[in-house]
């Protein structure tokens, strides 16, 4: 699918989803869901091919594959963390959705934490003097 048609999906789901819910506020949100979803599976798919090039470029350096794996999870924990709380925005629910962008941060600097304990072990071999030959 290309990038027009997705965004036109996009916009044309939006609207259905305003007009449906004046009337049936459920069937609104449920639109908006599944619509969200649709297109997410969609952009996922059409990204797989740089995903896959992705890999290819961290696993020719031993020590990138590590790097790579955090990043792509990175990647993935911010488009799960998005989405749930647009939808709980969607749904009228501002708090869950400040809560669920919490939950994505604290993910993230949890999932990041090695790649500071590495460059902290790093910064003070330095300074002690012995480098990492």
């Amino acid at each position: 699918m290309n990038v027009t048609m997705l965004l036109g999906l996009t916009v044309i789901s939006a609207l259905l989803a305003v007009l449906l819910r004046h009337r049936h506020p459920e069937q609104g949100l449920l639109l908006s869901l599944i619509a969200g979803v649709l297109i997410l599976m969609a952009v996922l798919d059409s990204v797989t091919p740089l995903l896959d090039s992705v890999k290819t470029l961290f696993l020719q350096n031993s020590a990138g594959a590590s790097y790579g794996r955090i990043l792509l999870k990175g990647v993935g924990i911010c488009l799960l963390t998005q989405t749930a709380a647009d939808t709980c925005r969607d749904a009228g629910e501002h708090a869950l959705a400040g809560r669920a962008e919490t939950v994505g941060k604290m993910a993230l600097l949890v999932l990041a934490l090695p790649l500071f304990e590495q460059l902290l072990t790093q910064a003070l071999q330095l300074m002690k003097g012995t480098g990492t030959e």
